[in-house]
């Protein structure tokens, strides 16, 4: 008897797989990315890259913006965008095009996901250079980075996949 051809590759499994640690990636935007090591206090990527702003309800309510909207929100939308090229690999739509694509994107993000520190803007300008020496990554930055790499790394692997 014949052997069955089998309807799923491996390589699309391989840009699948890719695509989901992108997206783990993307998700810890909700992690830590930045820490004090002066006080500890740690501010999460979503704050990072869209502002923050902290609350005190005491006598009098004070809000005191902490954090200005940043460039960090480049690596989260390079990552998408590498998700939504993985994709259209996977579903055969311009495959090679898309898989290096898809590949430089997701290395692109890996890399910007390290620099939040660099990419982290205080509210006073004066502040800059004390706050760059204080702050360091923290894990959610350095897992993203590390995921969005390895994504980068199983994206091109899918080339040189002959199944």
């Amino acid at each position: 008897m014949a052997k069955k051809k089998s309807k799923i590759k491996i390589g699309k499994i391989v840009t699948l797989v890719s695509a989901l640690f992108a997206l783990v990636a993307v998700l810890l935007m909700f992690a830590p990315a930045v820490i004090n090591n002066d006080t500890g206090i740690s501010y999460t990527g979503a704050q990072v890259a869209f502002g923050y702003s902290a609350k005190n309800d005491g006598l009098v309510s004070v809000s005191v913006q902490v954090l200005k909207a940043s460039s960090y929100i480049l690596p989260y939308a390079v990552c998408i965008g590498g998700i939504v090229f993985g994709l259209l690999a996977a579903l055969g739509i311009l495959p090679k095009i898309s898989t290096f694509v898809s590949t430089g994107c997701y290395i692109a993000a890996g890399v910007l996901f390290f620099l939040a520190v660099q990419m982290t803007v205080p509210v006073s300008e004066n502040l800059i250079e004390t706050f760059r020496k204080t702050f360091v990554l923290a894990g959610g930055a350095i897992a993203s980075g590390i995921l969005s790499i390895f994504a980068g790394a199983g994206a091109l692997s899918t080339l040189l996949i002959k199944k």
